[in-house]
C-alpha cells in the first residue's frame, strides 16, 4: 500500500513541505494539511523534490487553476490556492524569512499586505520560441505552447495568438508590452538575422502599435520607437529594453507608499538610487526641493531624461553610472533616500556610506524578502525600521514586494 503523507506548511517558493525518513521533501502542487501519496522527481542528499500522484484529502484553501497549461508550465507557482490564502501565505513569508536572517522579529512593524487584481494584471510578458512559441515547462528549457495566458489581457492574447501562426525562423523570443493608458502594444523579435518574414509586418500592424526586430540591436520597423504609460500625473516612456514595474495598477500603489513613507518637505533633497527610468524620482519630484536619480544602465537614463521633458519636471536630474563605483564621490547632502536596488540587493560598499551619512529617512524597495533581510540587519545599526509593507506585484507566483521605512537614530 502506498504512504500517505501529510503536508506541514509551505516553503517560501510555495512548494509543500514533508518530513520524513530523516529528509526534507518539497512537493509541486500541494497546501498545508493535505493527505497525499508522491512521486519523487529529483533525489539530493538531505532533500527530495515531488509531485502529488494522489489527493486523500484536500484543503479548503485550494481552487481549480482556471490556466490549462498550469501544471506544466513554470510561470505560475501557486494557482491552485485561493487569491485570499496566496496573500496570507506572502505576508506570513515575509515575517518568517525577516526574522530568520535578522535573528530577531520584527513582525509587528509588518503592515497588511497590498492587494491585487490576480489575473489581467502583467503589462509585459516574454515567450519562448523554438518551432513553437510559448514559456518554458517546469525544470526544462521544453516550450509549452501557449495560445492563452490569464496573466495578461485579452488585447495581448489576440496578438499572442497571431504569433503563434507565423513563421518565425532563427528567432528566440517575443516580447510584448502593453500600456493601459494609451492602450498601445509593443512587440519586440529577437531574432538572429536580417532577412526575418516580412510576414511580421504585413500580419501584426493592423493589431500593434510599435514593432521592432532584436539582432544586438533594436531596429523599429513600424510604428513610433517607443510606448506611453501613465502613472498619478505622470507620463512615462517605454522602450523596447525599458525597466518598468510589470502591474502598473500595483506600481502606484507601491510610489504611493514609497511617497508616504518619504514624508518630504520643500526643503529635502532626494537621492534615488537604482532609479530605473525615472518613475519614482519623478513620482517624489512635486514633494521636495531636488532629485538626483543614478542608474547604470543608458537606455533607462535617456528614458528618465525623455520622462522629465516630457513631464516639464525641473528639479530633477538624472546620472548614469554604477552605484557601487560611484557612492564614495556623491556629496553628504541628501536628507532622504530612496534604494530600489536588483534582486541581488545592496552591495557592502553602497551600505557602508548610507550608515555613515546622516540620512533622515531611507526608504527601501525590495523584490526579495532574503536580501532584504540581510540589508536590514545591517542598517539598522544606525537606522529605526518604522514601518514595512508587502505589496502583491505578482500574483499567482511565490514572488512578493516590500516597502520599508528607516528612519536616522
Amino acid at each position: 500500500m502506498s504512504q500517505i503523507f501529510t503536508i506541514e506548511k509551505l516553503d517560501h517558493q510555495g512548494r509543500g513541505i514533508i518530513r520524513a525518513n530523516g529528509k526534507v521533501i518539497f512537493v509541486e502542487n500541494a497546501l498545508p494539511g493535505e493527505e497525499v501519496e508522491i512521486q519523487i522527481l529529483k533525489e539530493k542528499k538531505n532533500l527530495q523534490e515531488a509531485k502529488v500522484s494522489h489527493y486523500h484529502h484536500t484543503s479548503s484553501n485550494r481552487v481549480r487553476p482556471i490556466c490549462p497549461y498550469y501544471t506544466l508550465c513554470g510561470g505560475c507557482h501557486i494557482m491552485h490556492m485561493n487569491y485570499d490564502s496566496s496573500l496570507q501565505w506572502k505576508e506570513d513569508k515575509v515575517k518568517e524569512i525577516l526574522k530568520k536572517f535578522m535573528n530577531h522579529d520584527i513582525s509587528f512593524l509588518i503592515k497588511p499586505i497590498v492587494a491585487s487584481q490576480p489575473f489581467s494584471y502583467r503589462n509585459k510578458v516574454t515567450l519562448q520560441v523554438e518551432n513553437k512559441i510559448g514559456y518554458y515547462e517546469k525544470r526544462s528549457n521544453h516550450i509549452v505552447p501557449i495560445n492563452h495566458c490569464d496573466l495578461i489581457n485579452e488585447k495581448m492574447n489576440q496578438v499572442v495568438n497571431i504569433i503563434a501562426n507565423i513563421k518565425l525562423d532563427k528567432c528566440s523570443q517575443v516580447i510584448i508590452r502593453y500600456s493601459e493608458y494609451s492602450n498601445e502594444i509593443m512587440v519586440i523579435f529577437d531574432i538572429s538575422t536580417d532577412n526575418y518574414n516580412k510576414k511580421i509586418l504585413e500580419t501584426l500592424r493592423p493589431f500593434v502599435n510599435t514593432i521592432y526586430i532584436k539582432n544586438k540591436t533594436y531596429e523599429c520597423i513600424y510604428g513610433n520607437p517607443y510606448i506611453e504609460e501613465k502613472i498619478g500625473n505622470f507620463i512615462y516612456r517605454i522602450s523596447p529594453d525599458s525597466f518598468f514595474q510589470v502591474n502598473t495598477k500595483q506600481a502606484e500603489k507601491l510610489y504611493e507608499l514609497v511617497r508616504t513613507y518619504a514624508d518630504l518637505d520643500k526643503e529635502d533633497i532626494v537621492l534615488d538610487l537604482y532609479c530605473g527610468t525615472g518613475t519614482i524620482g519623478l513620482f517624489l519630484s512635486p514633494q521636495c526641493k531636488k532629485v538626483f536619480g543614478i542608474e547604470i544602465n543608458q537606455q533607462a537614463v535617456e528614458d528618465a531624461q525623455q520622462n522629465q521633458l516630457r513631464n516639464q519636471v525641473n528639479n530633477i536630474e538624472f546620472i548614469c553610472d554604477d552605484v557601487a563605483k560611484v557612492i564614495g564621490k556623491i556629496e553628504n547632502q541628501y536628507s532622504v533616500v530612496v534604494v530600489d536596488p536588483p534582486r541581488s540587493g545592496l552591495d557592502p560598499k553602497t551600505v557602508s556610506y548610507l550608515k555613515e551619512w546622516k540620512v533622515k529617512r531611507l526608504i527601501y524597495v525590495s523584490c526579495d524578502p532574503v536580501t532584504l533581510a540581510r540589508d536590514l540587519k545591517e542598517l539598522e545599526e544606525v537606522y529605526e525600521i518604522k514601518e514595512l509593507t508587502p505589496v502583491d506585484m505578482f500574483p499567482e507566483t511565490y514572488h512578493i514586494e516590500c516597502v520599508v521605512k528607516l528612519v536616522r537614530k
